[in-house]
């Protein structure tokens, strides 16, 4: 009887003893949570210009003029190299009579396919105001070595409603 609970304790220990070995030794998953950041006035945001996540953009939303700008490190120099640039409040039309526009922003990823020679971004930023009751999808160009330098657009993939419009 005491032989079959020592063996029992010994087979346990063991069992602890190596899946405790393979749960240090195995290579750790870095958690990462993307999510904006700011308050009435601006948004901050980053999101993955490259499909291994390697190269990260930083994009402000300014709630005040409705201009998303952006820029990503060109990764050579260490120095803000692409810039983008795009006016939302054009999109959602907003205007003066609309009096102080509420946005929202995140980010997501998408599989986009290359046309017309320019690279699609890994990332997608995805804008939704509530006086027009709508959310944007926007796309942009990859950085690569011919597009340093120069200011990019953004692109205006789709959109969809999520409530009626009530400020215009």
């Amino acid at each position: 009887m005491k032989s079959h609970i020592l063996r029992s304790a010994l087979m346990f220990a063991t069992g602890v003893f190596v899946m405790g070995a393979a749960a240090y030794f195995w290579p750790q998953t870095l958690l990462k949570a993307d999510a904006p950041n700011g308050n009435d006035k601006f948004t901050m945001i980053t999101v993955k210009l490259l499909e291994g996540g390697e190269l990260e953009g930083v994009f402000v939303l300014n709630h005040l003029t409705g201009v998303l700008t952006g820029a990503a490190i060109n990764t050579q120099t260490g120095k803000f190299g692409y810039k983008y640039l795009h006016n939302v409040a054009a999109d959602f039309q907003t205007s003066t009579k609309t009096p102080e526009p509420k946005y929202a922003i995140v980010t997501g990823t998408a599989a986009l396919r290359t046309t017309g020679g320019v690279q699609p971004s890994w990332g997608v930023i995805y804008v939704g105001e509530l006086s027009s009751g709508a959310v944007i999808a926007y796309g942009f160009p990859r950085p690569t070595s011919r597009n340093s330098g120069t200011v990019l657009q953004l692109v205006k993939l789709d959109f969809f409603p999520f409530a009626e419009s009530v400020g215009q």
